[in-house]
């Protein structure tokens, strides 16, 4: 089933046909033009993932690893309040009850050599890249309009996809995955035209996961749609994976795509364009998010208290 989340919270009811979604909820209805979205609902629901499944990323049955999202090395793991996504955009503060994790956000999804192979192989530049930029913001005094940060995007690009793979609680039959997982460890393999990833400064220390949603392609306008299939957040840069051209004038990192894993490029960084830190899944009169199981298993982590 899907899950609808807007500004109004109250009783929403759905339906699906050929033709058309359509959404009420107390005070609005919004019919939503059908259009492919890649995304096939007929999960392998698990439940909760036990210490043998199957891997996210070569879907083999094994015994399971934990994989820290984001990858260890980029961030200190320290003890983190989580809530479900759905939890942080619907629910009141006296409601907010939250699960607590000593060491980072983390899902136990992948196989032992999938983990190994994602962690030695693009893990390293990803960190690198997090830590030089923070290491950048922490240093300027005057804040430009932009910097270029010199980082192998390539690496970069496969990191993050990685990474969004095993940040899925239910493994599921949506397209999108099965071209990234086609994609993720073959280095001649070039990553499909219609996956996109934009990315923009992100100052602050929650960490948001979010996977496999649709969300209006122009905040404000319900004409059109796009399926946004990840989104990944942490100090000091964050990503959205989708199938639009372009979106809210981000920076895109797809660019580089059929660059060579060892080359280098200089990539652009916005420093005065600050979002809102629970941007763009927020919803409100210009944005609602529709989502499947998965919605459960997306989080929004915040430092724990001492």
């Amino acid at each position: 089933m899907f899950q609808i989340v807007n500004s109004i919270q109250g009783k929403a009811r759905i339906t699906i046909d050929a033709s058309f979604l359509s959404f009420r909820s107390t005070s609005r209805c919004l019919s939503l033009p059908s259009q492919k979205l890649a995304m096939d609902i007929r999960y392998i629901n698990q439940g909760k993932r036990g210490k043998v499944g199957l891997c996210n990323i070569c879907k083999q049955s094994a015994s399971l690893s934990w994989d820290h999202v984001p990858p260890k090395g980029g961030i200190d793991l320290t003890p983190v309040d989580q809530l479900t996504i759905l939890q942080c955009l619907t629910a009141n503060s006296d409601e907010q009850k939250s699960r607590i994790s000593q060491n980072g956000v983390k899902y136990r999804t992948l196989c032992k050599q999938c983990n190994a192979r994602l962690g030695h192989s693009y893990d390293p530049l990803l960190n690198e890249f997090a830590l030089g930029v923070g290491r950048v913001l922490k240093s300027i005094v005057k804040v430009p309009p932009v910097i270029h940060y010199r980082t192998q995007p390539a690496a970069l690009i496969r990191a993050i996809l990685g990474h969004l793979l095993a940040a899925k609680a239910f493994i599921d039959n949506v397209d999108v995955d099965q071209k990234i997982r086609d994609f993720l460890f073959d280095e001649q393999a070039h990553l499909p035209e219609d996956i996109k990833i934009f990315y923009w400064i992100y100052p602050y220390q929650e960490i948001v996961v979010v996977r496999d949603i649709v969300m209006p392609a122009i905040r404000g306008n319900f004409s059109k749609f796009g399926f946004f299939s990840g989104i990944l957040k942490y100090f000091p840069i964050a990503y959205l994976v989708c199938n639009l051209e372009k979106y809210e004038g981000l920076d895109e990192l797809t660019v580089y795509r059929n660059i060579k894993l060892e080359e280098v490029a200089e990539i652009p960084i916005h420093l005065t364009s600050i979002k809102h830190p629970l941007w763009p899944e927020i919803t409100n009169d210009g944005n609602f998010i529709v989502g499947g199981l998965n919605l459960e298993g997306s989080i929004y982590a915040r430092p724990r208290k001492t």
